[in-house]
């Protein structure tokens, strides 16, 4: 677990022991929109999904509005993006060996996409719902984290 902390924070450590002090420019903006579209993709994305889960008549449903249309794991794409904003954004200040604090995204999307969020949740949705004909539409219609882009 401090591997993961320690490389999951390496662009923000890279730049803050950096000497270097380039004029903020056009990748610090771009960074940044970058990690704020994250952010809030996550925190849109939870607050709907506490929402839906709110009213007892959803109980044992699964959500498909709001965000939750368009991927059937938008938080997760904000918790990436907002990783690669701040990577993208500390990259500006950054040299030689200091570009393999890159790994900090990459990490984060392997965890996400291939061991713990998506493959646990999608397979636990199968599980529940699997022989729902609502649900496997929405599978076979609804991007599993990049919205609108189906693979």
């Amino acid at each position: 677990q401090g591997i993961w902390v320690f490389i999951t924070l390496l662009p923000t450590l890279l730049l803050n022991n950096s000497r270097k002090n380039p004029p903020l420019g056009n990748r610090d903006y771009i960074g940044w929109a970058i990690w704020t579209m994250g952010f809030i993709f996550e925190v849109v994305a939870d607050a709907q999904k506490s929402y839906f889960r709110s009213f007892p008549e959803n109980k044992g449903k699964f959500i498909t509005s709001g965000l939750w249309s368009i991927s059937r794991h938008p938080n997760y794409f904000g918790e990436i993006s907002l990783w690669f904003g701040l990577y993208f954004s500390a990259s500006s200040a950054l040299s030689g060996f200091e570009y393999i604090s890159v790994l900090s995204p990459i990490l984060v999307m392997l965890l996400i996409t291939k061991l713990s969020g998506i493959p646990l949740l999608e397979a636990a949705g199968k599980k529940k719902w699997g022989e729902d004909p609502e649900y496997q539409r929405y599978l076979e219609n609804t991007p599993v984290l990049v919205p609108f882009i189906k693979t």
